[in-house]
Order: C-alpha cells, then structure tokens, then sequence
C-alpha cells in the first residue's frame, strides 16, 4: 500500500517535472523568439540611427547651402541697395539738369526772340543803307563820269591838235592826264558793276555773236601797248565760232585777262587760245610773265586782293580779276588760274554757246 502510494507519488513529480522542463524549454524558446526579436528590432533601430545619420548630414549640407544662399542674397541685396541709392542720385541729377535745361530753353528763347527782333531792325537799316549806296551809286555815276568823259574828250581833242599846236612835253603831260582819267573812270565802271551785281540787279544783253571776231579785237586792242613792251601777242583759234551771251560783258572779261597778262610780262609773249571744251567755247590768256605763287591762288578772284611781288610797285584795285570772275558766273560761265612763280600763268574762261537763261 505504502509502496504503491510511494510509486505514484514519484511518478506524479516525475510528470510535473517533465511538464515543468518543457515549460522551461517553452520559455527559453519564447525568450529565444523574443530575443530574436529584439535583436531584429535593435538592427532596425541601428539602421535608422544610421538613416539619421546620413539624413543628418545632409540636412547640415543643406543647412550650409542655405546659409550661403542667405549670405549670396545679402550680398546682392546689398547690391541692390547701392543701385537703387545710384539709381536715385542719378534720378536726381537728371532732374536737376532738365530743370536747368528747361531754364536754359526758356532763356534761349527769350535770347531767341531778343535775337530775332535785333536781326529784323538790323536788316530794316540794311535794307535802308543798301537804298542809301544805290542811290549814291547812281550818284557817283553820273557826278563822276561824267566831268570824266568832259576831261578824256578834251584831253583827246588837244592831243589831236585841233585847239592848236603843242610841244611833246605838254603833249606827254597830257597823255598822262588821259591815261590817269580813263584808268580812273575804269575803277568808276568796275566798283558800279560790282555793286549791280551783288545787288542782283546786273542786267546782260544776250545775243549770237562770232566770239572769234570778239578774241582777234581784243587782241587787236592790245597790240600796240604789247609792242611797247617788246612782247609778242599772238591768237589762235577758229575762224569763225558763234555764241549766244553778252559780248560786252564777254569782251569786259577777256579785257581784264589780256590786261593783267601784259602788265604782269616784261618780256617774252601773250598767247590768246580760243578752243571748243565740253560742248561750250575756253579762251585761254597765257603769258610769261612772273608768274604767282601756289599759296596766293586761293586768292586771286577776292576782291580787292592784289598779290604782292617783291621789286614791283602794287598796281591796279584788285577789282579786276573779282569782277571777271561775278561776270563768269552771271553768264553761266567759269574762270579759272593756273601758274608756275618765275615762268608764267594760264588763266582760262569758259563760256556756254548757248545762254541757259538762268
């Protein structure tokens, strides 16, 4: 009985104790799992401590960037600041300056206005004045060449004879006498002629004439005053060669020309060309006389403007070469110089055959 109780009670604890190792075994096994589990998770948590990490440092990169972006932006808004501080000064200069200019504009015209009504008395008293020379022109004229063409007339009918004998010396005086008057009355003509032309009222009688017969008289004129001098003058051109202009005025031209040839020429000769040039008629003067120099042919057509030679004395008004030249133009014509100090000149007119008319 005892035995028997004994026996099951030891296989009771033999139950309870393989019951409680495979609880132990249970619970290692759950502690296992657990600790599987946990190891798991702490890999997790590692690998986003370490996602973190790199989260970290980029957020520090991008925290650098931003702040070098704030320090970019302070930098141009700095810029900036000064820009729009330059921007306002020169905001406020250019105002500044408009208002001068608007006070300047002003005053200009007021300037203008002042201007414009001195200008306009000035050119009543201008008008008024050219009036004035017009008729003391007209005057002069007549008070002048007149008692002129008195003198040259009678000096001429005593040099004839007619009011009775006279020795050489008061013959040579009163040639001079004649000399001095028609060189006179020439000056007279010249400064009369000038003043019609400036003055625009210069009146040309246009009509066909032989411009070749017009150049041999004008040469025929001079003949005797260039034997004088010893010099040779010679013409050369075409028989015959109509043109249609003022010859009075045309002959008034090439006066001048052959007249300032001769007088500039102590020896040698006076060639007058007449040739056909570009459609129109050129009558060249050529002398060898003593010639001008480059820097004085800028010059020569001036008015009253002589050029001076050392050795010889200042002849003429300078008026002669001016006037050819106004004669030139109002004819529709030109004039021109070329010459070489020491060996001569060319001067060359040339002349339309047919008037245009302007």
């Amino acid at each position: 009985m005892t035995r028997h109780a004994t026996s099951g009670f030891e296989q009771d604890r033999r139950t309870g104790s393989r019951e409680y190792a495979r609880a132990m075994l249970n619970i290692l096994d759950d502690f296992d799992e657990e600790k599987t589990k946990l190891q798991s998770a702490q890999k997790a948590v590692l690998n986003i401590l370490e996602d973190f990490a790199g989260e970290r440092a980029q957020m520090e990169l991008t925290y650098k960037g931003l702040l070098n972006i704030l320090e970019d932006f302070d930098a141009e808004k700095h810029k900036v600041e000064q820009a729009n501080l330059g921007m306002a000064r020169e905001i406020a200069e250019r105002k500044r300056l408009e208002a001068q200019l608007a006070e300047h504009r002003d005053h200009l015209e007021e300037l203008v206005e002042q201007r414009t009504g001195e200008l306009q008395t000035a050119n009543i008293k201008l008008q008024e004045l050219d009036r004035l020379k017009s008729m003391f022109i007209a005057s002069m004229s007549h008070e002048l060449r007149t008692p002129l063409n008195s003198i040259i007339g009678f000096t001429g009918i005593l040099l004839q004879g007619l009011a009775g004998e006279m020795n050489e010396e008061q013959r040579r005086q009163l040639a001079i006498v004649k000399g001095s008057a028609n060189h006179l009355l020439s000056l007279i003509n010249d400064v009369i002629d000038i003043s019609k032309i400036e003055a625009g009222k210069m009146e040309v009688s246009i009509a066909p004439f032989d411009l070749s017969a017009l150049v041999r008289e004008v040469a025929a004129t001079f003949s005797q005053a260039a034997q004088t001098k010893g010099l040779r003058i010679a013409v050369s051109g075409p028989d015959s060669l109509e043109a249609e202009s003022d010859d009075r005025r045309v002959r008034q031209v090439l006066v001048n020309l052959v007249a300032n040839a001769i007088k500039f020429t102590d020896r040698g000769s006076v060639e007058i060309a007449l040739r056909m040039r570009d459609g129109g008629a050129e009558v060249s003067v050529r002398d060898t006389g003593i010639g001008i120099r480059q820097e004085d042919l800028s010059r020569l057509f001036g008015a009253f403007s002589q050029v001076i030679t050392e050795g010889r004395p200042r002849e003429g008004s300078g008026l002669g070469l001016y006037l050819s030249k106004k004669i030139a133009d109002l004819l529709g014509g030109q004039i021109g110089a070329d010459s070489k100090f020491g060996v001569g000149s060319v001067f060359n007119f040339t002349l339309p055959l047919r008037h245009s008319g302007g």
